[in-house]
């Protein structure tokens, strides 16, 4: 059995934000269903911020409280290897630090996160 994360989503936290609390709620209600489908131990979901003070990233975490504890999240300003990251722009860092990129915005992007880890949980089924 597998203890380690396998399926590490990485999101900005500062589109989230500046997107308002409809598009925050959206994407905060996939992230459970992925918890709830996937597992904590195999899926994490990572909120990078990189214009975002700290009072921002505490109102965030204190509406989304009860959803961040059931998935197993980590809000980071450090850049990190994911599994499958979602990227509205380019990245101003030249290493790559992903498996899989969507280009775009978050919501389709998880669209397209839970088609490929769908399909690679189903073929591990076969």
């Amino acid at each position: 059995m597998r203890t380690e994360v396998q399926m590490s989503l990485k999101m900005s936290l500062d589109e989230i934000i500046e997107e308002g609390l409809d598009y925050e709620r959206k994407v905060i209600e996939n992230l459970a269903i992925f918890g709830t489908i996937f597992g904590r131990k195999i899926f994490k979901a990572i909120f990078l911020h990189k214009n975002l003070d700290t009072k921002q990233i505490n109102s965030f975490v204190e509406r989304n409280e009860k959803a961040l504890f059931h998935i197993n999240s980590k809000i980071t300003a450090t850049d990190c290897n994911v599994w499958f990251a979602i990227e509205k722009n380019e990245s101003d860092n030249k290493r790559i630090s992903y498996r899989y990129r969507y280009p775009g915005n978050i919501l389709s992007g998880l669209v397209k996160f839970f088609e490929v880890a769908k399909h690679l949980k189903d073929k591990e089924k076969e």
